[in-house]
């Protein structure tokens, strides 16, 4: 049987917009609450989690303990007001203007504070729960719960991936052994990973952060407290479990600047 070491990899992994000259990046500010490149969930009820059933056949199918899902149990009908969620993840575009209009820390790989412009429309990483969150404030949002995450990435028919239940390797940037993929792709390059709403990629690339977490119990210990849940799994995932949309196994300590973290916003 396999054991998944996953989790403890991502928490010991630690690791845009103006810039005048630099190829390929925009003067013009984006900040703005204008849901154009936004995508409408509307109000209503939807299927979170998993249910014992499908935990079994899951476990079954892919040589897991079912105790490894058992966070996902039980699957609830969670109904949610209508919100506004971004169509693609932050990019490094997006978040370089962030970085430049507020003098907030950038990512730490990028040369002279300034990403490359290869990966301008790839997701942004090794950013914290804290850098998320400015970026939201900045630009007037703010990060999703997990269940608006959830609802936006696999609709309301309870489906395993955001484009059906049968796993699509193309759908997604994750790191299957035959390619061995060492980084993120631009957010648009899988538009058949779409979930039901058009949102994109929401399975692979890099986890997102979430607004809460699996702690809101003092009795809960620190490292659980300072946690953050983290949906979709990343470039370097192997595991097809965790690219599913209901996994939520990989919760990640907040401070924690992953080269596989990244965020998405919501109004």
């Amino acid at each position: 049987m396999k054991r998944r070491n996953f989790i403890g990899r991502i928490l010991a992994a630690t690791g845009g917009g103006v810039l005048l000259g630099l190829p390929g990046i925009s003067r013009a500010c984006s900040r703005t609450k204008d849901p154009a490149d936004m995508i409408l969930i509307p109000a209503g009820k939807f299927l979170m989690g998993t249910t014992a059933e499908q935990v079994r056949k899951l476990a079954a199918e892919y040589g897991y303990h079912p105790s490894w899902l058992e966070s996902e149990v039980p699957q609830k009908e969670i109904n949610l007001p209508d919100y506004t969620i971004d169509r693609y993840p932050v990019t490094n575009r997006q978040y370089h203007e962030f970085c430049q209009e507020t003098g907030h820390t950038s990512p730490k790989h990028w040369m002279d504070a300034v990403p490359g412009t290869e990966i301008l429309n790839h997701p942004v990483c090794s950013v914290n729960q804290e850098d998320a969150m400015a970026y939201a404030e900045w630009i007037g949002k703010r990060l999703p719960t997990e269940a608006e995450w959830e609802k936006a990435a696999r609709g309301t028919d309870g489906r395993m991936f955001p484009w059906g239940d049968k796993f699509d390797p193309e759908a997604c940037c994750w790191n299957r052994a035959e390619t061995n993929v060492l980084t993120t792709d631009p957010v648009d390059a899988h538009p058949s990973g779409a979930s039901p709403y058009g949102v994109m990629d929401m399975a692979g690339n890099l986890f997102e952060w979430c607004g809460d977490g699996p702690a809101d119990d003092s009795n809960l210990d620190r490292a659980v407290k300072y946690s953050a849940f983290l949906k979709g799994g990343a470039w370097i995932t192997t595991e097809i479990l965790d690219l599913r949309p209901a996994a939520r196994g990989n919760s990640g300590h907040i401070n924690n600047p992953s080269s596989f973290y990244g965020f998405r916003c919501v109004i």
